[in-house]
């Protein structure tokens, strides 16, 4: 019983001392985290979806994948995600559309649709831009038929993941 209770009260104290040690830090030294790594701290502050026409215009869903795409490159390249960061990233969805591409000859059809994302990311420390930067991203998927009949001009979900993580890649590596 009493072995019992010594590994209880390691485990409680341990827990508390970690805690402490945490709020400590946050009011102490904002920028860093305990649980940071080598890297630098950065934060991805907002991702605004301002695309105005098209299926995804205004979809709040899209701003959250795209942030999430962004935090994993960012810690791929040993960047610590900390909200309290001075370092952060701001990021505008400025245009998403498929663009199709078509030519035909006799019974032979070839069809091309790209997803085009338009993005612009933002740079600030110490509540200043340092940096601005717009990157243009596609993804193409081309087909070819004997005889097809094609509706078109719909998201294919591998194209605009592939563009997103595209273009999450070229911003990450002009801002940084």
């Amino acid at each position: 019983m009493k072995l019992l209770l010594v590994t209880v009260y390691c485990i409680v104290m341990s827990a508390l001392s970690i805690q402490g040690v945490a709020i400590y830090n946050h009011f102490v030294n904002p920028g860093k985290s305990i649980f940071a790594g080598p890297g630098e701290s950065i934060n991805i502050s907002s991702v605004e979806n301002k695309v105005v026409m098209g299926q995804l215009a205004g979809n709040r869903n899209l701003a959250f994948g795209v942030k999430g795409i962004m935090e994993e490159f960012l810690q791929e390249q040993d960047y610590t995600i900390n909200p309290y960061a001075e370092k952060k990233i701001e990021i505008e969805i400025l245009y998403l559309d498929v663009i199709k591409n078509q030519s035909n000859l006799s019974v032979f059809h070839r069809n091309s649709d790209a997803v085009v994302i338009r993005m612009r990311g933002r740079l600030i420390q110490d509540d200043k831009v340092k940096k601005t930067v717009v990157v243009e991203e596609s993804a193409e998927e081309v087909s070819m038929a004997a005889l097809v009949i094609d509706q078109g001009g719909k998201f294919n979900q591998t194209n605009l993941s592939a563009a997103i993580k595209k273009s999450c890649n070229s911003l990450i590596n002009k801002l940084l």
